[in-house]
């Protein structure tokens, strides 16, 4: 079996904001314990060797991130942190110089989001302290600022502006045009990553169609805090519930025939499930 680029473990379903870009979830909030972690982290070596601690929630509010950050080490597998960075602590620089840690991505576009008790200046500062902190002590990890909020009425503009401006000021690097790979190097590992809003899928959004691939279970799948198995990191409800990692084996789950129906489907260009048929974000791979 060829491997999967990533699979997204939700550490916690917890957030914390309410980003008027993201979806609110129905599901109870839970943090993934760490037997059930360790037995999907054993497993995931024949599927990956990149995991990402995300699918909602933000893993940095796990108050005990380095005993998981230990298991995916130990299993050989490369991490992969999201996090708005609102939550960032002092203690943070330590514990995520970690050898299991190949980046961390900050969504900067959370402030904007939100009405936050705190300046933007405030915001960016605690993560540019953290970059400065961290780059001192580690020099294989890359960060990524992303701003994944353009939109066609270029709303975003001047807040992207105030942004990339201070956040340079305080990183002291040397601006550059952003090149067409749509990136900007900051310092040394440390780089601006840009891409369009996007809606996630959802059974209440327009139909998009029934033709179409996706990289769902083909290089990506996804793991709730609650165990539950979904084809992708956007299936946040878990509406195409493939099985519980609790009580199957991921191997077991992949191999069912729901799951094959999926891949199937996408080789041959047809969408098998309803969620799917509802989501834009897969056009991109048209």
């Amino acid at each position: 079996m060829k491997k999967m680029q990533k699979v997204y473990i939700e550490l916690t379903s917890k957030c914390g904001l309410s980003c008027d870009f993201c979806p609110s979830s129905s599901r109870n909030i839970s943090t993934m314990d760490l037997s059930l972690f360790k037995k999907i982290n054993l497993q995931l070596k024949a599927f990956t060797s990149d995991i990402a601690y995300h699918v909602v929630g933000d893993p940095l509010l796990v108050e005990n991130i380095k005993e998981y950050l230990d298991i995916s080490h130990q299993e050989g597998l490369r991490v992969h942190i999201t996090t708005a960075g609102y939550y960032l602590k002092p203690w943070h620089v330590e514990v995520l110089n970690h050898p299991a840690i190949k980046q961390i991505n900050f969504s900067l576009n959370s402030y904007r989001g939100n009405k936050l008790p705190i300046s933007l200046e405030q915001y960016l500062q605690k993560i540019a302290d953290f970059t400065l902190a961290f780059r001192a002590v580690n020099s294989k990890a890359f960060i990524n600022y992303r701003l994944w909020n353009e939109e066609e009425n270029n709303s975003h503009e001047a807040y992207n502006k105030q942004v990339i401006a201070f956040m340079f000021e305080k990183l002291g690097g040397d601006f550059l045009q952003i090149d067409e790979k749509k990136s900007l190097r900051v310092i040394s590992k440390v780089l601006f990553n840009f891409d369009t809003l996007f809606t996630w899928p959802s059974l209440d959004a327009p139909y998009v169609g029934e033709k179409g691939y996706c990289h769902g279970l083909s290089k990506q799948m996804a793991i709730l805090s609650s165990g539950e198995v979904v084809p992708c990191c956007f299936d946040y409800e878990a509406v195409i519930n493939l099985g519980d990692a609790k009580e199957q084996s991921l191997q077991e789950i992949i191999k069912q025939e729901r799951s094959l129906k999926i891949i199937e489907g996408f080789k041959e260009g047809k969408i098998t499930e309803d969620l799917c048929k509802h989501c834009a974000y897969r056009t991109k791979f048209d």
